[in-house]
């Protein structure tokens, strides 16, 4: 008995007759409170301040890779350098390249009379 009451009580959408099918279909139109329309647009903004931030996160972690690279390749350019320099120094330094050197300025060599030099401040 109380259903029968509790189903008079609840307020029956307005229904439509469709005259192809014949069949009742219900029409009734859901409105959003305002206060709901705010939580949904903090909500699409929240989601939108996100999306841009980790953007901007992925195009700083590209340029900073791009400039690591960059830097990497500078690297390798001047290993090279320094290689090549090295091996100049060590033509440079060899015993026959500086006897050479010394006959062509007009030195002698004379094993009686060799000094060693140390280098100063060495301990």
């Amino acid at each position: 008995m109380a259903v029968e009451r509790y189903h008079q009580t609840l307020p029956r959408p307005h229904t439509e007759q469709d005259p192809a099918q014949g069949t009742r279909k219900a029409s009734r139109v859901v409105g959003l409170k305002k206060f709901e329309t705010l939580v949904y647009l903090m909500l699409f903004a929240l989601i939108a301040a996100v999306a841009v931030y980790v953007l901007s996160l992925n195009m700083e972690a590209y340029s900073l890779q791009t400039e690591k690279t960059q830097i990497e390749s500078e690297i390798a350019v001047m290993e090279g350098e320094i290689g090549e320099l090295k091996t100049e120094v060590t033509d440079l330094a060899s015993y026959d390249r500086i006897y050479e050197k010394a006959n062509e300025l007009g030195l002698d060599l004379d094993n009686g009379n060799v000094k060693v030099a140390e280098k100063y401040g060495k301990d």
